[in-house]
């Protein structure tokens, strides 16, 4: 009795399915469009705007303070989280948390940070700074 090689057809039906239509192709690039699009306006609505940090408590925003230009006043205050009191520090380098309650201490150790869209999190605490605006650019140059 002769075998039947079922998988064969199955292969070859998966794979035409694979391929798909012009219309399916065209609706792919005008995904792949949209996504890169939408990248691009967030991240212009990130930095628009003068430089400022944003300090959450969990889902709360507590504060706003602007990122100070080189030779104005540092602000330092302290913020009440889970665990205790962080200090924060928001100075012409950036802000940053200069102490922290928790165990790893990976919030203090990150240092200060002065980019649009750069995030300080003390997980444990619940402690998030957020810096938006047009603070520095990450790139030192820019070519065309």
């Amino acid at each position: 009795m002769p075998s039947l090689n079922l998988d064969a057809p199955v292969r070859q039906s998966m794979f035409d399915a694979l391929k798909g239509t012009w219309t399916d192709r065209l609706l792919l690039c005008l995904a792949l469009i949209s996504i890169f699009t939408a990248w691009f306006v967030i991240q212009a609505q990130i930095a628009a705007g003068p430089a400022m940090a944003e300090i959450y408590h969990g889902k709360t925003l507590l504060a706003t303070y602007p990122l100070p230009k080189p030779g104005e006043a540092a602000i330092s205050l302290q913020v009440e989280g889970d665990l205790g009191m962080s200090e924060i520090v928001i100075d012409e380098h950036g802000a940053r948390i200069a102490t922290s309650p928790c165990s790893s201490q990976r919030c203090v150790l990150s240092g200060a940070h002065s980019h649009a869209g750069d995030m300080i999190a003390c997980v444990p605490n619940r402690i998030l700074i957020t810096l938006r605006g047009s603070a520095e650019s990450k790139f030192d140059a820019i070519v065309e």
